[in-house]
């Protein structure tokens, strides 16, 4: 009986201090959503005068009224942090004039010193961080200490190197391509081409030094580039990445060819089909179903006795929209009465639709 009093009790006594921590930690957090509320308000109205700044006619640039207690604010560390995010943020938001008047704030707060004694510490996320701040910035006279990130063995900082110098340089900035020896991922490419879309459109030149690279990934990176560009002149040396020995690099190579094609692209794609991987097999049958203009359409005719269904209906597709008259010779070979062809010949005439 003792036993179960003091088991009671203690659990009593835990419940108690449950509920007194709880409720200091929500009066704590109260009282920071309070303080975090006035920072927003200070920030975003140093922010708003930063950005319709004029510099008035004194020969000499002017200098953007920051409050005392502002400045004074910036040696808090959460503060700090906050403004940073902010500025950043606004800045990717804007451009010209306005653009260039947070990047004299940022620079007039001297934020691009401390940015740059982070790039000297041996912590990897402080040096990325540093990286972004420069970049987004625009501080192109840092280049140089940010080009050389564009290499390292830290996937976060030889992104944002790489991104920054996208933001400092344009499409030029894709030149570390030349020399990359890490692979570029998935994701970093789609960070990569999403940069690329917000930075100045020029003439992109070195494509076709990419595509011979010995970096599998910078020859997927550059297929992506030609077929996002539209580089028809570059046709046969994406038809010669066919026959590259990563699978990858191959189907990213039958993809490109969708949008980049000319008229014998099908019979190329498909005088490759017997060696390839199950995948690309798929993919090179998805892309004559895109690309068309097959000049023997009984040559798929022999790969539509697959065993799985999916190539069974990726070959279908491609008799289907391979030719003018792919349907009525689907339609007249005796298997288009036997499942799952009965299935599937109903889908593809409603795609033909669309």
């Amino acid at each position: 009986m003792i036993y179960l009093r003091v088991l009671l009790l203690f659990f009593f006594a835990l419940a108690i201090c449950l509920i007194i921590f709880l409720s200091f930690y929500l009066f704590i957090r109260k009282i920071w959503r309070r303080e975090y509320g006035k920072w927003d308000r200070m920030i975003d109205m140093l922010l708003r005068k930063a950005i319709f700044f004029h510099e008035g006619n004194t020969g000499h640039p002017a200098l953007i009224p920051v409050t005392q207690r502002f400045q004074a604010n910036l040696k808090n560390r959460r503060f700090y942090n906050r403004f940073i995010k902010k500025i950043i943020a606004a800045k990717r938001n804007v451009s010209g004039q306005y653009g260039d008047n947070l990047r004299h704030l940022y620079i007039q707060l001297g934020l691009d010193k401390k940015a740059l004694r982070l790039l000297r510490s041996h912590k990897w996320h402080l040096k990325a961080y540093a990286i972004q701040q420069l970049g987004t910035m625009g501080l192109k006279e840092h280049l140089p200490r940010i080009y050389r990130y564009t290499n390292r063995k830290n996937a976060l900082v030889r992104i944002e190197a790489q991104i920054a110098i996208l933001n400092l340089l344009g499409v030029e900035g894709l030149r570390f391509l030349d020399v990359t020896s890490y692979q570029i991922t998935d994701w970093q490419q789609i960070k990569l081409l999403k940069e690329l879309s917000t930075v100045p459109q020029a003439e992109l030149t070195g494509i076709d030094k990419w595509l011979s690279s010995g970096n599998s990934s910078v020859i997927i990176f550059a297929l992506k580039l030609a077929r996002n560009y539209r580089r028809y002149e570059l046709y046969e040396n994406i038809v010669s990445c066919l026959d590259h020995s990563e699978p990858n690099v191959r189907k990213q190579a039958i993809s490109t060819l969708t949008d980049i094609y000319v008229e014998n692209t099908s019979e190329v794609l498909l005088a490759r089909f017997d060696g390839e991987t199950y995948e690309n097999q798929i993919a090179i049958m998805d892309a004559i179903a895109v690309i068309g203009d097959v000049q023997n359409v009984s040559a798929l005719f022999s790969y539509l006795d697959a065993g799985k269904a999916q190539m069974k209906f990726a070959v279908a597709r491609a008799i289907v929209n391979g030719s003018a008259t792919g349907l009525e010779c689907l339609m007249s070979d005796p298997r288009s009465k036997t499942y799952p062809l009965t299935d599937m010949i109903p889908q593809l005439k409603n795609e033909m639709k669309w």
